[in-house]
């Protein structure tokens, strides 16, 4: 990588912590304790949609490698190829389904500087590269076990999430915001209509 400052470190994801794809649903190994799971569609951008969640049956022996902690890193190996977020949503009783790919970052890492450098890889194109598929696109466990992104000291690391948290949450204020003028304008234009065919608009010329 080049777009990081010369005292950051080059290091692929394989190296920053373990990498776990997640449990194929399999019928005919239907055996264990009814466990909710994530699915693909449940992890966006930065966070998770936990409505409509399903269940399977998962065998005792395999309830901890498909845990669900907080700092793990998810990260979608299909639809959206990349797509991740952070768990930070304390203790559960989820596990996480094959389309997943689970990044538990090893001790001074922080996982959502990881989230935030694979987002913006994502929108440079530069997280395509590591795609397979013509049609439809995966990021397998080598391909992402394998991606080279940037590694700053733990501290920066540690504020530089937390100043993209703060900026993005401003940022997610004013989308919301901007979203509702076209309503408000949509009352606005109503408001002068109602005046002018009632007569008030022009009433005082």
């Amino acid at each position: 990588m080049t777009d990081h400052p010369r005292h950051w470190l080059t290091a692929t994801l394989g190296e920053m912590g373990e990498i776990r794809l997640g449990r194929m649903l399999d019928r005919a190994k239907n055996r264990g304790e009814l466990r909710r799971y994530l699915r693909n569609i449940n992890v966006r951008w930065f966070g998770f949609d936990l409505s409509g969640l399903s269940s399977m049956r998962v065998p005792q022996e395999e309830s901890e490698q498909l845990s669900v902690r907080d700092g793990d890193l998810f990260v979608c190996e299909g639809g959206e190829p990349g797509r991740c977020a952070v768990w930070r949503l304390g203790e559960n009783d989820l596990v996480y389904q094959k389309a997943l790919h689970r990044v538990r970052p090893e001790q001074g890492m922080v996982p959502e500087f990881l989230m935030y450098q694979l987002r913006h890889h994502a929108d440079t194109g530069a997280l395509s590269e590591a795609f397979t598929g013509t049609t439809i696109k995966h990021l397998t466990r080598q391909s992402l076990a394998g991606y080279e992104i940037g590694i700053a000291p733990t501290h920066e690391q540690k504020r530089i999430a937390d100043k993209l948290d703060a900026v993005l949450a401003r940022v997610d204020a004013c989308r919301e915001r901007l979203e509702r003028v076209p309503d408000i304008l949509k009352r606005f234009r109503q408001a002068v209509l109602a005046a002018a065919i009632s007569g008030k608009l022009t009433e005082d010329w």
